[in-house]
């Protein structure tokens, strides 16, 4: 019996490692049973294109979609380099002929009817999906959750030690940016789009954690919900002391600018008087890897204000 239990480990240990069966993920409410590591990935919003190249996985990558901003510089030449199938998402037909075996995704939207449709759909196509946890509904968004998608694309791709290796540095970058009590916390707008009836950061999602992570006082957090409208009467009534302004292709920070520039209200806006509108990538307002660089920037910022 002895022998046959060192044989059995033998042969166990010479297997590769796309052989080897990861645990179960529970994802969003869908059960992502054991299976070989993902080869042939698509991912369908950039959050998920650049949380992949962060770990390692771009040469499993087939090709991305729906590309928000620029990409950070530090792997800007891996990104371009990953095949584009669509401006926002791509039709079903294209993505199928991609023959995918991982679709990952950031927002819920990319597993709509608008979308790509439904994630059991892929499911019989022979294509596991997965989608980032602050994309579920109706669940407040934190830096654990996060992690948790790390570790989980980390299992999904064969690549769980270079994804610890990114939470476990995160973690430590983020340790050291502490508020001295003795200093007075800035309150913040951080503005997502739309002009008029301004879209901003609301109580439960990733702009709200990353103004208080960075060690400001959201001044929308009244809002019951991750982003939401806000209007210019109110806005003016909290006096925020900064405006991050999220600078996106579809919503630019210098099309915010023009815009205050020309409403005759924003002359009583003490952040425009005061010169603290801040442009912020779109990339690191949204829980992805691109979150811890945002909070480090905002916090740089709310250090140097003055009250």
């Amino acid at each position: 019996m002895r022998l046959l239990s060192l044989l059995f480990m033998l042969v166990w240990s010479l297997l590769p490692v796309s052989a080897y069966s990861a645990g179960a993920i529970e994802n969003c409410g869908v059960h992502l049973a054991p299976a070989p590591k993902a080869e042939r990935i698509v991912s369908l919003n950039q959050q998920a294109t650049e949380a992949l190249i962060a770990i390692g996985a771009d040469q499993q990558l087939l090709a991305q979609a729906y590309q928000d901003d620029a990409p950070a510089s530090r792997w800007a030449e891996r990104f371009d380099a990953i095949p584009t199938l669509a401006r926002e998402y791509p039709n079903p037909e294209s993505l199928l002929a991609e023959k995918p075996d991982l679709l990952v995704a950031g927002f819920s939207s990319a597993f709509s009817d608008w979308g790509v449709g439904a994630r059991e759909r892929w499911l019989a196509y022979g294509a596991r999906s997965y989608l980032f946890e602050s994309a579920c509904a109706r669940q407040t968004v934190t830096l654990d959750g996060l992690y948790r998608d790390m570790a989980n694309l980390g299992q999904l791709t064969g690549l769980q030690a270079e994804a610890e290796s990114w939470v476990q540095t995160q973690q430590q970058r983020l340790s050291k940016l502490q508020w001295p009590e003795s200093q007075q916390k800035p309150k913040v707008l951080l503005w997502l789009r739309e002009y008029d009836l301004p879209y901003v950061a609301g109580c439960c999602g990733a702009g709200n954690l990353l103004i208080e992570q960075a060690g400001g006082i959201n001044v929308a957090a009244d809002l019951p919900k991750s982003w939401g409208h806000l209007s210019w009467e109110t806005i003016l009534s909290r006096q925020p002391d900064l405006i991050l302004m999220v600078d996106s292709n579809w919503s630019s920070f210098d099309q915010k600018q023009a815009y205050l520039n020309g409403a005759l209200y924003a002359r009583y806006l003490n952040a425009l008087t005061a010169g603290q509108l801040h442009p912020i990538a779109f990339s690191e307002t949204m829980a992805g890897v691109r979150l811890p660089d945002g909070i480090e920037r905002a916090h740089q910022l709310f250090r140097a204000w003055q009250p």
